[in-house]
Parts: structure tokens; C-alpha cells; sequence
């Protein structure tokens, strides 16, 4: 069945539909929440906000734009909204440290993967680099680079989200470049091939 036929199934009201188009754009609507709110947790949370609100409103999707497009700008203001709500930001700790059912602690091993510690490390520190370069970007200039480079969106896709023209896109992505080079100038040495 095609996306447009779940669509007006979904309009209708079958549940079964609407899960198929949970299942089609949930890992897409997760990480680009992740991207945009650097938080895991957060993004799960939008994320489902996002499809409570797609499940809500479904009815009022007309078919101007691509159902992908409508669904983007759900998350963005959803993703928006909540960055509003709580400029903190959090963070998540792991311990090694586990229990058994009978509430005996015990050290879990990790068996050993095949990433040194240092290309991991190095990998970690260039993730952090980029998302601090992007949380430094003005957030019209963050939500067209996260569309644009990471989720690969098109220019007038991008557009219909972000309710601007074409060309307002294609200038805000080329500050933006240039934003997050001269960021990421200082660290451009984790970013070389080895």
C-alpha cells in the first residue's frame, strides 16, 4: 500500500494505517529531533508528541506539500516548543555497576568492540564539537542545516517547513556553512581522514 493510501485511511480513522506511517517516519522523526535537541530523552519525548499530534490532526493534512514535509514542521515546532519550555540542558550517566534478581551487585562486562579507545574517544570528541558548533548557530540557521545536511531534505522541501522561500533557504544554509566552519576551525583536526 503507498503512503497516500495509509494517509486517507488514517483520515478515516484506521488505526492500523496510522501505525504503518508511525513505523514509516519514526526512526527519520527521531533523529532529527535528537539533532535538534541534543538530547536523547527530549527526543523521544517530542517524538511521540510529534505523533500524538500527527494522530490529532491528520485530518487537516491537504496534500499541498508532501506528507513528509507537513510532518517535519510538526516536529520542528514541537522541538521548538520544548527547547522554549527548558533551556537547561541534561545530562545522561551509564554505570557498569549492575544488580541480579536477588539485588546482588555484580561488574558487567562490555566484551571489547573493534574501535581502539582512542578512535572512539576521537569520534565522541568530534560528535561533541559538531553539536556545540550547532548549538552555537541561530536556530533558523541550525533547523535548515539539520534539514538540509543531515536529514537531506531538498531546498523547497525545506521552504514549505521552515515557511520561507527557496532562496531565504539556500542563503541561511550557506551562512550556516560558513557559521559552522569558522566553529569548528579550532577542532578541524578531529574531523581529518587518518
Amino acid at each position: 500500500m503507498s503512503e497516500s493510501e495509509y494517509i486517507a485511511l488514517c483520515q478515516k480513522g484506521d488505526m492500523d494505517a496510522f501505525n504503518q506511517l508511525v513505523l514509516m517516519y519514526e526512526n527519520k522523526i527521531l533523529n532529527y529531533c535528537y539533532r535538534i535537541l541534543g538530547d536523547r530523552t527530549d527526543a523521544e519525548d517530542a517524538t511521540q508528541e510529534v505523533f500524538v499530534k500527527l494522530y490529532r490532526f491528520i485530518g487537516s493534512f491537504t496534500g499541498q506539500s508532501a506528507f513528509s514535509t507537513w510532518l517535519y514542521k510538526i516536529a520542528s515546532n514541537v522541538c521548538l516548543d520544548l527547547l522554549r519550555k527548558n533551556k537547561r540542558h541534561k545530562t545522561e550517566t551509564v554505570s557498569l555497576h549492575q544488580q541480579n534478581t536477588e539485588g546482588e551487585e555484580f561488574m558487567m562486562y562490555v566484551e571489547d568492540g573493534s574501535p581502539t579507545p582512542y578512535e572512539v574517544a576521537q569520534k565522541n570528541e568530534a560528535q561533541r564539537a559538531l553539536l556545540d558548533a550547532l548549538e552555537k548557530l541561530g536556530e533558523d540557521q541550525k533547523k535548515v542545516i539539520i534539514l538540509r545536511d543531515i536529514e537531506g531534505l531538498s531546498y523547497e522541501e525545506i521552504a514549505d517547513i521552515t515557511g520561507t522561500a527557496p532562496g531565504t533557504v539556500k542563503s541561511r544554509i550557506n551562512r550556516a556553512r560558513k557559521a559552522l566552519k569558522k566553529l569548528l576551525e579550532k577542532d578541524r583536526e578531529l574531523f581529518l581522514l587518518s
